[in-house]
C-alpha cells in the first residue's frame, strides 16, 4: 500500500526548505573564507572518497546528471590536485577518477565544519531524534533515488540502471 497522494504533498514543504539550504551549502566555502573547494564539485568528490575510483560515466548516472557536468566538476577538481583521472585499462577511452590525498583531506575538512554546524543547528534534539531523523532520510533517499532511475528508464530508452549500477 502507497501512502496518500495529499500526505505526501505536505512532504513537498519540508523537502523544499532542504533544497534551499542547498544554497548556503553552495556558499560555504565564501562564508568560511574558503573557497577552494566549490559545493557542485565536493558532491562529486565526496562520491570519489566514499566510494572509490569510479568511471565518469557511471557517476553521472548515479549522481543523475549529465556526463558533461561530472566532466566539468571533474576538472575542476582535478586542476586543484584533488582528483586524479587515468585511463581504464580495459577500455581506454573511459576516464577512471579517483581522490587523491589532497582531495581527501579538503573532503574531510569541509566534511568536519559541516557537522560541527549541523550539531549546532540542532542543539535542541537528543540524539535519539537525530539518528530517527538520518533513518528516514536514508530510507527516502533510496526510495526517491530508485523512483528516479525507474522514471528516467520509462522516458529514455537509451538510459540503463544496469550500467554502472552501485
Amino acid at each position: 500500500m502507497q501512502p496518500d497522494a495529499d500526505l505526501c504533498g505536505e512532504l513537498l514543504t519540508p523537502l523544499r526548505a532542504l533544497i534551499g539550504l542547498k544554497q548556503l551549502a553552495s556558499h560555504w566555502g565564501a562564508v568560511h573564507g574558503d573557497d577552494t573547494l566549490p559545493y557542485a564539485a565536493a558532491g562529486l568528490l565526496g562520491e570519489l572518497v566514499h566510494c572509490g575510483e569510479s568511471p565518469l560515466g557511471e557517476l553521472a548516472q548515479h549522481r543523475i546528471v549529465d556526463a558533461s557536468v561530472v566532466s566539468r566538476q571533474a576538472a575542476q577538481l582535478e586542476q586543484a590536485g584533488m582528483i586524479a583521472r587515468r585511463p581504464d585499462p580495459a577500455d581506454r577511452r573511459i576516464s577512471l577518477l579517483s581522490a587523491t590525498p589532497v582531495g581527501e583531506q579538503a573532503f574531510a575538512a569541509l566534511e568536519r565544519e559541516k557537522k560541527e554546524w549541523l550539531s549546532h543547528a540542532l542543539r535542541g534534539w537528543n540524539d535519539s531524534e537525530v539518528q530517527q531523523l538520518t533513518n528516514l532520510l536514508h530510507a527516502a533517499s533510496r526510495d526517491l533515488r530508485t523512483a528516479a532511475h525507474e522514471l528516467l528508464e520509462h522516458t529514455d530508452p537509451t538510459h540503463s540502471t544496469q550500467e554502472g549500477a552501485r
